[in-house]
């Protein structure tokens, strides 16, 4: 779940003409629910998937 979450947002990023305050809002809202151990997680997801 999460890795669909966070190749969901860099691809969202990557896109020509990304409104990345939007995208930013919308997945912190996303994550809310979560739990600090699930959002490291993302958070290291994220970087993996923006670093390829």
């Amino acid at each position: 779940m999460l890795d669909k979450i966070a190749y969901d947002y860099v691809t969202a990023l990557r896109k020509r003409g990304a409104n990345v305050a939007k995208i930013k809002y919308e997945l912190a809202e996303q994550v809310k629910k979560y739990s600090e151990e699930e959002k490291a997680k993302l958070r290291e997801l994220i970087q993996k998937w923006l670093i390829k």
